[in-house]
């Protein structure tokens, strides 16, 4: 009788998080899924929560926590990085993110329970931000001028470029992912879906700007949508991009089109789509 191969574990760490993250137990995949005291923030899928917790210190830790997470599709390492588990492509990401100077979500940890190659469970720790509200809340709620909106626009061009530029694509990128700090610092979330490829191709961009623009509420001025432009087509005149702009705007359209008509049949406005 054969004797059964006991699962591995794949760790990775940030190695000056490393106490502090041994200390709460986030390390170890059987604590943080046998856990009680973590809050939750999301859970609509039963394979994947997202909890946070509140240490001693201060600092605020997000789990995601994964249930035989599915890995990427055989195809798509064609045309981006492959990996085993969207925890490690999330985990990979993050790290090439702060690499390019993009403030996002510090990763903390990355955990793996493997069979053979298959994952079995995962967990991605990361370090909270210093930021709460979601520009898009911030704008809806009529509390920022136009000169201030321009100047937000314009920081929020250069960072999708930067990302685009360094080979990452949000794939997520509407405003209500995008956290505002103190002094207007921004912050991008919710890059669980995000990827890396040696080059980001203009369909790939195309879409990261219609999605910001499919999702910028109606207080978002022509003008405002013109800064953003320039600054993440690194252009002061327009005209010459007219192509990529017209692509971007017909793909806006056709999200907005079919965001309408999902809400029309009952699923949550997540986009706030006026």
């Amino acid at each position: 009788m054969r004797t059964p191969i006991m699962p591995e574990t794949r760790l990775l760490v940030e190695e000056s998080l490393r106490p502090e993250l041994e200390a709460l137990d986030l390390l170890s995949l059987d604590a943080i899924f046998q856990r009680s005291d973590l809050s939750v923030v999301k859970a609509k899928l039963a394979e994947r929560q997202t909890l946070r917790l509140e240490s001693a210190t201060g600092t605020s830790w997000f789990i995601k926590r994964y249930n035989q997470p599915a890995p990427d599709p055989f195809w798509s390492g064609l045309f981006a990085e492959q990996f085993d588990s969207p925890v490690q492509r999330e985990w990979a990401v993050l790290r090439r993110l702060y690499k390019l100077g993009i403030d996002a979500p510090r990763p903390a940890a990355c955990i793996e329970e493997l069979d053979g190659a298959r994952v079995l469970r995962a967990a991605l720790v990361t370090v909270g931000l210093p930021a709460v509200t979601s520009l898009q809340a911030l704008v809806r709620a009529g509390r920022v001028s136009p000169a201030r909106r321009q100047r937000i626009a314009a920081q929020l061009g250069r960072i999708l470029r930067t990302m685009h530029d360094g080979g990452v694509n949000h794939r997520d990128f509407y405003l209500v992912h995008i956290l505002v700090g103190a002094d207007d610092r921004l912050f991008v979330t919710d890059l669980n879906r995000a990827d890396i490829r040696k080059r980001v191709t203009h369909r790939w961009r195309v879409k990261d700007v219609a999605a910001l623009l499919h999702s910028a509420p109606g207080a978002v001025t022509a003008t405002d949508k013109a800064r953003f432009l320039c600054a993440y087509l690194g252009k002061r005149k327009l005209r010459s991009a007219r192509e990529f702009i017209e692509a971007a705007f017909r793909k806006s359209a056709r999200m907005t089109a079919h965001t309408r008509k999902r809400v029309s049949e009952g699923e949550p406005n997540y986009h706030v789509v006026e």
